[in-house]
């Protein structure tokens, strides 16, 4: 597989428009795991949102939580495989919190797009921390060609930014809980295969450089 073809997918995913729903909650890996495992036993997502609803796996404090969790935990899962959604539900929990990141780099170009030019082009061959200056950095440089961002109250522009570093957090793109030094992650075999085998460049999801990437192709045949 050639260089473009390799990155042709990851040029289309730039230009889509920014979505922010992910600030209901963080990498939501229990939610996600309750959800994948309801849809795997049906494989019908009106029958796994009467049963979600009616045994109550979701409930939080308010009873609108549980709905909100639901749809936005169903919106990550629709853009996985259904082969990718077994592996979520089976495997271990690297893997897990692997292919819940996966899902949400694919439905939340922000982040994907934030995770590819912040921490992997920028951060991470200088071995520096991540910044708030980094953020706002990313924010005025992706602002003209996705104003929906600056339509964003300032509450949930502050929202964005929190569940955004949770999220990085969460999945362990931190080398410390005390600090954000960017460190990669190394992916089990069988998602780094599966990825491979599919999309290569969503690679770059989890700081793989360019020649990372073409390497993996290559030894893919």
């Amino acid at each position: 597989m050639s260089k473009e073809r390799c990155f042709e997918g990851w040029r289309q995913n730039m230009a889509e428009r920014y979505k922010f729903s992910f600030t209901a909650g963080g990498l939501l890996l229990n939610e996600t795991l309750k959800v994948a495992e309801a849809y795997l036993k049906n494989g019908d997502w009106r029958q796994t949102s009467r049963e979600i609803a009616s045994n109550r796996m979701l409930q939080k404090n308010k009873g609108t939580s549980s709905n909100r969790y639901f749809l936005e935990v169903q919106r990550r899962l629709k853009t996985l495989s259904d082969e990718e959604i077994e592996l979520l539900a089976r495997g271990d929990l690297e893997e897990q919190r692997q292919i819940a990141f996966l899902a949400i780099c694919r439905l939340y170009s922000f982040i994907s797009d934030f995770v590819v030019h912040v921490l992997r082009d920028d951060l991470l061959p200088m071995g520096t921390a991540l910044t708030d200056a980094d953020y706002l950095r990313f924010v005025e440089d992706i602002v003209f060609e996705h104003p929906e961002y600056e339509k964003l109250t300032q509450i949930t522009q502050k929202k964005v930014r929190e569940v955004l570093f949770k999220i990085l957090r969460e999945i362990g793109f931190f080398s410390s809980s005390s600090e954000k030094r960017v460190a990669p992650i190394l992916l089990s075999s069988g998602v780094k295969e599966m990825i491979v085998s599919g999309k290569p460049w969503e690679l770059a999801f989890f700081l793989y450089s360019d020649q990372e990437i073409r390497e993996a192709v290559r030894r893919n045949g």
